[in-house]
């Protein structure tokens, strides 16, 4: 081995080979291993994974909402935050515990620190009481103001109309609704 070494040092080139190959090691193990510490931060492994979820939330001893999700991922760091990546329903209760509306979505997302959350894909709301229903691709929930919005396309259909727009807002449940850009309304009779 001594002899080997002795004749690397000698031969200047095959010093350098040897040098190179051994630093390109070296900084592609550090490449990867940086990889793998990243893959392994708090950002990316959730804290909470849960299937199967039901929640609920009361305000004096009544049930005012029921969320139920399929999973549930939540990550507690400085931007606390909870996914919904298979879907949720959302289940809104009135005065006498009765369900007046809901929102069901493909993909939802809670940020904590803000009370909002978003619903993407196939976003459905219903009222029950109105049978009215609201159809589009992305709603935003601010749980503070008890508000309902979207910049999206909107189909609301109502008992005698539908109505295509853009952009719309509502309070929680559903029962006070303001399309902002309508571009169609088709009145509908009822058949008797």
């Amino acid at each position: 081995m001594s002899r080997i070494l002795t004749a690397i040092f000698k031969n200047r080139n095959i010093f350098s080979i040897v040098v190179l190959l051994m630093a390109s090691m070296l900084f592609s193990c550090e490449n990867e291993m940086s990889a793998v510490i990243k893959l392994s931060t708090k950002d990316s492994v959730p804290d909470i994974s849960i299937t199967n979820v039901i929640v609920k939330r009361s305000e004096m001893g009544r049930i005012t909402l029921e969320l139920t999700a399929p999973k549930m991922i939540s990550y507690q760091k400085l931007e606390a935050y909870t996914e919904f990546p298979n879907g949720l329903k959302i289940v809104f209760y009135d005065s006498i515990m009765q369900p007046k509306s809901e929102i069901t979505a493909n993909y939802g997302i809670s940020w904590d620190g803000k009370k909002t959350m978003e619903a993407r894909g196939n976003v459905v709301v219903r009222n029950f009481q109105k049978h009215e229903q609201l159809n589009t691709e992305s709603l935003l929930y601010d749980q503070m103001a008890k508000k309902v919005s979207t910049t999206d396309f909107v189909k609301i259909t109502t008992p005698d109309r539908l109505i295509l727009g853009k952009g719309m807002e509502s309070d929680e449940l559903f029962d006070n609704w303001v399309i902002r850009d309508v571009s169609s309304t088709i009145y509908v009779e009822e058949n008797k």
